[in-house]
């Protein structure tokens, strides 16, 4: 059975998408998640190159799409182009401090939870990360993510898990890669991806050692039959 979304397929307002310059067929060249968090209103994780008009000339330019489901049920489309990456003083209610923009700026994740105001006046639990395609600003509301329990082999500690929920970094040791070894890394709720962010890998000193005594053990072999 399919996933349900807030929109459907037929809910597209096509004839708007060919207004900006975008393909009606290219929601059938969607990856299936993308579609789905696209039906979701949520950002397209691709850029798709839309019509644009810029000091009275016409341009084409690079932009991410998301559907908007209106009051009155119809459905817009909404663009988000490549902008300057520039932290504005304030956003939805809140007053970034010179701490904050320089985590913005820096590590293009707030790094904590803030409360923010949406357009209907409510202040809810809010990530902040800045989308690496189009340096927007992409706020999450922080009870859409959850704290696993478990990650790549690891158990959580209740302590990481507080961490990762309130969106600071956290490190996480022994975790099982696809080639079946062992790594480390950084671990820190990301807005603008909806998902836990991975960075600052490391292979363990284990791991590493095993690996080139296997080397060592292949080269000596080498060496043997020659």
């Amino acid at each position: 059975m399919e996933q349900k979304t807030r929109m459907t397929i037929d809910e597209v307002p096509f004839e708007k998408l060919e207004k900006v310059g975008v393909d009606r067929n290219f929601i059938s060249r969607m990856e299936p998640k993308e579609l789905n968090d696209f039906l979701n209103g949520f950002r397209s994780e691709k850029l798709y190159t839309i019509n644009a008009r810029i000091n009275d000339e016409e341009h084409r330019i690079p932009a991410k799409l998301r559907l908007q489901k209106e009051e009155d049920g119809s459905v817009s489309v909404k663009v988000h182009p490549i902008q300057r990456l520039s932290i504005p003083d304030e956003y939805m209610g809140h007053t970034f401090t010179k701490q904050e923009k320089a985590a913005l700026l820096n590590d293009k994740n707030l790094g904590q939870t803030i409360e923010l105001t949406n357009k209907k006046g409510v202040r809810e639990s809010y990530y902040l990360s800045v989308d690496p395609k189009t340096n927007e600003l992409v706020p999450l509301k922080a009870k859409q993510i959850q704290a696993p329990d478990k990650i790549k082999g690891v158990n959580l500690s209740s302590e990481q898990k507080e961490k990762l929920a309130a969106g600071h970094k956290v490190t996480v040791n022994g975790m099982m890669g696809k080639n079946e070894r062992k790594f480390s890394a950084t671990l820190q709720v990301d807005a603008a991806t909806r998902k836990i962010g991975f960075s600052d890998f490391k292979q363990d000193i284990s791991e590493t050692a095993k690996q080139v005594n296997k080397e060592e053990k292949k080269a000596g072999a080498k060496q043997k039959v020659n």
